[in-house]
């Protein structure tokens, strides 16, 4: 059956449900009924009817949806993966221990939480996101990732060999730096108690050392035992340097925590690293007495070089911050007040008529109590009497310490390039490796609190965290025009006209001001979750039944994120 069309010349066309059949081998026609008064729409269904189609009553009842999941975030991550060419970096073939992990580094940028919640949101039966479609891992559980972990500790020097042969090379910087992380349950191979830079001295800890290209950009790590100190993690990353990468002349740096005089004599110099530090206050004082410097230079140009035969082979640089040393003098001043309030009562403590405070001994034990709740107690003389107790300050000893506020010293074996100004700058670039850290333990990453017992997971872990790192730190780069961020880091550090003071926010940081949107990164991810990818079956009678995938209308400000990623978010 069929509907025919059959025109007039004056009048409208006639619609009539015919049926055709060949009889005695002619084919014919017969009307089965004329349905020309019916509005047009209704014929159309109709027609749609007699081909083999399907007429619903609602849109609704057009499809079955089988999912609907954040997908945005999903592509702009592992897009960024795929430029930066991580499935390579961790195995040359496409297998399911390649996407696990990737799934693993990719879940730590996306929704960072341990192993177990990690394995529910990747796998197919429980997805927060479209992370498993897109690496086809389908059922995933805590058990797949540990497997993957174990086996990417055998790969990691591998991987940390070729982000060296990316980033670092002969001559150039690389930056050292060492933080600690606390641990969750007793029975971690690599926890201790050590000096927790997390501020948790009740728990165990992990100690762990970063190494940075010149702008921060992460190429390998380290995991230690949680009591060693920083010193002891320096011979571990010149062997990585030197043995592993096979780097021979690059310049290190780090902070006056790792390269002490020690290291530098017996771990440094004979393998004939350069180097860039800082010198320790107490170090500054020596130079400065013993070479009788005047430190009224350092109020007149921020950034002086100086000599001492107290270390002949070396170029130093004495520097003052003068926001940072107003900064100390402030803060010193309102600690002495502070001070000087717990000691005025017990000076009218043994004046009073009544109960008076009495002997040496008593007075001597109520000063100690409190004399050094503020680390002032230095700056105080103190008298002891039988009956009476008074106190001063030594003006002389706080106006030296005056002196030496917002003061240090780069210290460094490069002695003919580069100028000051440089090396300076190029000590202060491990405030680069200090937001890793910050990145990596509090801001998104959240490496902390380690749950890991088995040493190499506990290195696969922190690992993991710094693959993340990598991902989110070309991130960062690329969307910086809409983050609270210079666009154009290198370009200002080299517009600096004072090396020495604090750096200012360029016009390009204070978006906000002109109105242009920006964001935290944090957001971003957030913002690009909201673009969701459904997929769907429609209802319809044939024999295949395709799925139809559809997504959400994007909007200018996900449109703009992509773009600056330069990725493909279908």
């Amino acid at each position: 059956m069929y509907i025919d069309c059959v025109p007039n010349r004056n009048s409208n066309p006639t619609y009539l449900i015919r049926e055709s059949k060949r009889v005695n081998g002619k084919p014919t026609k017969r009307t089965l009924a004329n349905i020309t008064k019916l509005p047009l729409p209704i014929i159309e269904q109709i027609k749609l009817l007699l081909k083999g189609g399907t007429v619903v009553q609602a849109f609704d009842d057009m499809f079955d949806i089988q999912s609907t999941l954040p997908h945005g975030h999903v592509a702009a991550v592992l897009g960024t993966m795929e430029q930066l060419k991580i499935p390579e970096l961790i195995g040359p073939k496409n297998s399911r221990f390649r996407r696990l992990v990737l799934g693993m580094i990719a879940a730590r940028v996306l929704s960072p939480a341990n192993k177990l919640a990690t394995g529910y949101m990747m796998d197919s039966d429980s997805p927060s996101s479209t992370l498993n479609e897109e690496l086809g891992l389908k059922r995933v559980d805590q058990d797949d990732l540990y497997e993957a972990m174990d086996q990417l500790v055998t790969h990691k020097t591998d991987i940390e060999c070729r982000l060296a042969k990316r980033h670092l090379k002969e001559g150039a910087l690389v930056l050292c730096d060492v933080t600690s992380s606390y641990v969750e349950g007793q029975k971690n191979e690599l926890a201790d108690f050590g000096f927790s830079k997390d501020e948790k001295r009740n728990k165990k800890q992990v100690v762990i050392g970063l190494m940075t290209d010149e702008d921060g950009c992460p190429v390998g790590v380290e995991a230690f035992k949680g009591n060693t100190a920083d010193v002891s993690t320096l011979s571990t990353q010149i062997v990585k340097i030197q043995k592993t990468f096979g780097l021979e002349n690059v310049v290190l740096v780090g902070d006056r925590g790792i390269l002490k005089q020690k290291q530098l004599n017996e771990e440094i110099m004979p393998v004939g690293l350069d180097w860039v530090t800082a010198m320790q206050k107490s170090q500054i004082r020596e130079i400065v007495e013993q070479e009788k410097v005047q430190m009224s230079l350092c109020d007149q140009q921020n950034l002086t070089e100086i000599y001492s035969d107290l270390y002949p082979e070396d170029r130093l640089i004495l520097c003052k911050n003068p926001v940072l040393a107003a900064s100390k003098k402030e803060k010193r001043d309102k600690l002495l007040r502070l001070t000087e309030k717990l000691l005025d009562p017990i000076v009218e403590a043994t004046k009073r008529e009544s109960r008076k405070l009495k002997g040496k001994d008593k007075i001597g034990e109520r000063v100690g109590k409190v004399i050094n709740k503020y680390k002032m107690a230095k700056f105080f003389d103190r008298e002891y009497g039988e009956e009476s107790f008074s106190y001063s300050r030594k003006e002389e000893l706080i106006e030296k310490a005056e002196l030496f506020d917002g003061v240090y010293a780069i210290r460094s074996s490069l002695k003919d390039h580069p100028e000051a100004e440089e090396l300076v700058a190029n000590y202060k670039r491990l405030s680069t490796v200090e937001v890793a850290f910050r990145t990596m333990k509090t801001i998104s990453l959240h490496i902390r609190p380690i749950h890991h017992r088995i040493k190499n997971r506990v290195i696969a872990h922190v690992f993991l965290c710094m693959l993340a790192y990598y991902v989110e730190y070309h991130m960062r780069k690329k969307l910086a025009p809409m983050l609270f961020a210079e666009e154009k880091p290198l370009e200002r550090r080299a517009q600096r006209e004072d090396v020495v003071a604090p750096s200012q926010p360029s016009e390009a940081v204070k978006k906000a001001d002109t109105g242009e949107k920006v964001m935290s990164f944090a957001n971003v991810l957030d913002m690009l979750s909201g673009l969701c990818r459904t997929v769907v079956i429609p209802k319809i009678s044939t024999k295949n039944k395709p799925e139809v995938v559809m997504v959400r209308k994007i909007s200018a400000t996900q449109k703009r994120a992509l773009k600056l990623l330069g990725v493909d978010y279908k």
